[in-house]
């Protein structure tokens, strides 16, 4: 009965997250169309409806990755996933679009430079395929950004965002611009702000930038305050461990001395503007 239920809904949605070990629980997330937004010939922005089976037109294949199965403590996983250079390559892009900002079902917001798609290989993934001892987290849907095997790109949360609702294209310089300014002449807060925005921007907004799935930092904690200072960084580790259940593992990808310049770039940033 599973097989014959999950064959009619992959006909139906066109889009299928496996979770066969666990028949009993529901899918979660399906997601059965996205957005693909750009600059038309005129220079508008316009929004092109896709579906899954419109983007495995493409090339679809099935592969694995030891990056995702190293973030997520995972072993064995596999996806079918289209090239994600191909998709980029089938629009004009005259407006100085360097980016692919991600917008998420969930509030999370990624942003990916088309050199680092181009770079790393970058995949689309339309199916998640999970091993019966590993357990899926809600936020673990597709559209999925994956690293194929065989590349080698910083160990970051950048390249884990999920659940992705709209694909956008963007100039990088417009984007971190607004955050860039705070930073100032700083080193270390220009270090924060480069781990920043490399794992934590897409849930902790700032200025009009990033996701709006966590807490806005700037309002919970004043960073020019050492007790408060004291406060995020119990905090963090509290919550961004791998056994969270989001399994959200950020800790990995921020050591001890990233986080402290992080604090480094919030308490400038603090001092010199609001959120």
């Amino acid at each position: 009965m599973k097989q014959i239920f999950c064959g009619f809904l992959a006909l139906l949605t066109g889009i299928w997250v496996s979770a066969c070990s666990t028949p009993e629980k529901p899918e979660l997330g399906e997601q059965r169309i996205f957005r693909i937004t750009h600059a038309d010939s005129a220079g508008r922005m316009v929004s092109e409806i896709w579906t899954a089976p419109k983007l495995e037109s493409l090339g679809s294949r099935e592969i694995s990755s030891e990056y995702f199965d190293r973030a997520m403590h995972m072993s064995d996983s596999r996806f079918s996933a289209t090239s994600f250079s191909r998709l980029v390559k089938g629009f004009a892009l005259k407006r100085g679009e360097d980016a692919v900002l991600l917008n998420c079902f969930d509030d999370y917001q990624g942003i990916l430079s088309l050199d680092d798609v181009y770079r790393y290989d970058l995949r689309l993934v339309t199916k998640i395929k999970l091993t019966s001892s590993s357990s899926r987290p809600d936020w673990l849907n597709p559209l999925l950004i994956l690293v194929p095997d065989g590349k080698r790109p910083p160990f970051q949360e950048r390249f884990m965002t999920a659940n992705i609702r709209e694909l956008k294209f963007v100039r990088l310089n417009d984007y971190y611009t607004p955050l860039e300014k705070i930073a100032g002449d700083s080193p270390q807060a220009q270090e924060g702000l480069e781990v920043f925005k490399n794992n934590c921007l897409f849930c902790h907004s700032l200025k009009g930038r990033g996701g709006n799935k966590g807490a806005r930092l700037l309002q919970e904690y004043n960073f020019a305050n050492d007790s408060d200072r004291k406060r995020f960084l119990a905090d963090f580790k509290k919550f961004h461990h791998k056994d969270n259940a989001d399994k959200q593992d950020v800790e990995q990808f921020v050591t001890e001395g990233k986080l402290e310049r992080i604090v480094d770039y919030l308490k400038n940033f603090s001092e010199k503007t609001s959120d």
